[in-house]
């Protein structure tokens, strides 16, 4: 740039010239996929593939044409440009977090980021403004052993999976001398029996919320000053979102040209003016060694993130105090599961077929807000995650278990697809995929599992009449709106319903 900004803007500017060139110098995704990196080796963002295979013409203009579904993917630009802006803000905010955990908090570092959801796995529909993250932190000289790290819960006896405490190690005496500001946070939280515990809701609430802002402000205020001779506008809004906190990115024309490399773009309407970003603070557990997926090992990073939720209260309260607990994050096994779905041609259609229904479920809301009317009850009682678990059960049993079915194009893995998802709502479970599930071990080989635990429900915060309505939304709604008349069954969905209808009936869920 020609122009001159002042001390604050070059130092600025340099940095967004050091995050541009990052973001230059980034391996091509095809060459990323041939390089065989997959999961937690590999740490970018994915442009969707699209592939509707064998499908019927008509149903394929049908569906396209559906003010229900639609278009479910988006230009190339319009995604580098999102992406790139993406990476920009995070490399600055990611400085400032440093420089600020540093300035205000003892020992607390802040580690890399981690790029995860839709973006990260190739999920995302309609347009490219959802991002999200993991923040890496960690607290030097804190001793959360082997031994006492995740502390398991526990409900009448049985464990609970998914959730844990970070038990410390030291005294309270040493916390209070090495950590004295994140000891007056009441980061360190100390039980009856004299057991101190990592808070989880201190930490998000009272330190990650602060660090945040901070770091927004300083970020607005620089890049504003940049520009003196022309108004820029961007700003950060903030809101929180346990685990996450979810800011939004506001940029204009200017804003954007100052973030995207990507040369001078001569249709404006391909810039995205708002960009949502999550960012969720964890703490890194270990690296999954001994898990193999096809013979190879998984190396799933393990992270725990902050999980409490005060409208989630009555439900969480049951089993963990919401002080203190921590969630097991999975992302890890996600990602692995859905690179690897991204080079087999099969599993493409039931990665086609979710973005499809994830697609209507937003186009079926936006639809029903501008005809003043309430959505379908199937697309505001079950979310996009929902979905993905169904997806990697669908991915378990049409190509591991039952290798032979037939998934010739995108309309056959979405009746496959529906059938799991309504066999779901009749039973009112969806035992979760990597915590809950008796048959991952012949997807996943030494796959960690703990024998007599409690189920993991995701369907479990939701009322049963809201199932209830869902399920009758299912075929007044969904199987109408995606062009399918549902009048039969043949071998290979009987045996999967019925196999997965086996699956969700054992054990005891908490």
């Amino acid at each position: 740039m020609a122009e001159y900004y002042g001390p604050i803007g070059v130092v600025l500017d340099e940095d967004i010239n050091r995050a541009s060139r990052k973001i230059t110098e980034r391996r091509d995704e095809d060459d990323v996929r041939q390089h065989g990196l997959l999961g937690s080796a590999l740490n970018q963002w994915q442009r969707p593939i699209t592939d509707f295979g064998d499908s019927d013409h008509q149903w394929v203009v049908n569906l396209k044409a559906s003010p229900y579904i639609g278009e479910i993917d988006f230009g190339r630009k319009e995604w580098a440009r999102s992406r790139d802006a993406v990476d920009a803000v995070m490399e600055l905010l990611q400085k400032e977090m440093r420089a600020n955990a540093e300035a205000n908090y003892e020992h607390l570092r802040i580690d890399s980021y981690i790029r995860q959801g839709s973006s990260r796995d190739g999920l995302k529909v309609i347009r490219p403004d959802e991002f999200d993250s993991v923040i890496e932190f960690h607290i030097e000289g804190l001793q959360i052993s082997e031994k006492l790290s995740e502390k398991r819960m526990y409900k009448n006896g049985k464990y609970v999976p998914g959730f844990c405490y970070l038990q410390v190690e030291q005294r309270r005496d040493i916390l209070q001398k090495r950590y004295p500001k994140l000891w007056r946070e009441d980061v360190f939280q100390e039980d009856g029996q004299g057991y101190i515990y990592l808070s989880s809701r201190k930490l998000h609430q009272g330190v990650f919320m602060s660090l945040i802002d901070q770091s927004c402000r300083s970020i607005e205020e620089k890049i504003k000053a940049m520009k003196r001779s022309k108004h820029v506008c961007f700003d950060i809004t903030r809101r929180m979102n346990p685990p996450a906190i979810n800011i939004t990115i506001h940029l204009d024309d200017d804003a954007n040209d100052l973030f995207m490399r990507q040369g001078q773009i001569r249709n404006r309407n391909e810039i995205a003016r708002e960009i949502d970003l999550d960012i969720v603070p964890a703490i890194r557990l270990r690296v999954d060694k001994h898990t193999r997926y096809n013979g190879n090992s998984v190396n799933a990073v393990i992270h725990a993130v902050c999980k409490w939720k005060e409208e989630d209260a009555a439900k969480s309260l049951e089993i963990a105090d919401q002080m203190l607990v921590w969630h097991i994050n999975s992302a890890g096994y996600e990602r692995y599961t859905l690179d690897v779905a991204r080079t087999i041609q099969k599993n493409r259609y039931i990665l086609t077929a979710l973005r499809i229904l994830k697609t209507y479920f937003t186009k079926t809301k936006e639809v029903a807000k501008s005809e003043n009317r309430p959505p379908p009850p199937i697309a505001t009682v079950l979310k996009s995650y929902h979905l993905k678990q169904i997806a990697f059960y669908l991915i378990l049993y049409a190509c591991h278990l039952y290798p032979n079915t037939r998934i010739d194009g995108v309309q056959r893995a979405l009746v496959l697809f529906v059938n799991i998802l309504h066999t779901s709502l009749k039973k009112r479970h969806l035992p979760h995929f990597f915590y809950s599930n008796s048959r991952i071990r012949n997807m996943f080989q030494n796959y960690p599992t703990q024998d007599g635990a409690l189920r993991f429900d995701l369907y479990r915060k939701i009322p049963n009449e809201s199932l209830r309505q869902a399920e009758l939304s299912y075929q007044n709604h969904l199987i109408r709106d995606i062009g399918f008349l549902m009048t039969g069954s043949d071998d290979e969905i009987s045996t999967l319903t019925s196999e997965f209808s086996k699956q969700i009936e054992q054990g005891d869920y908490f």
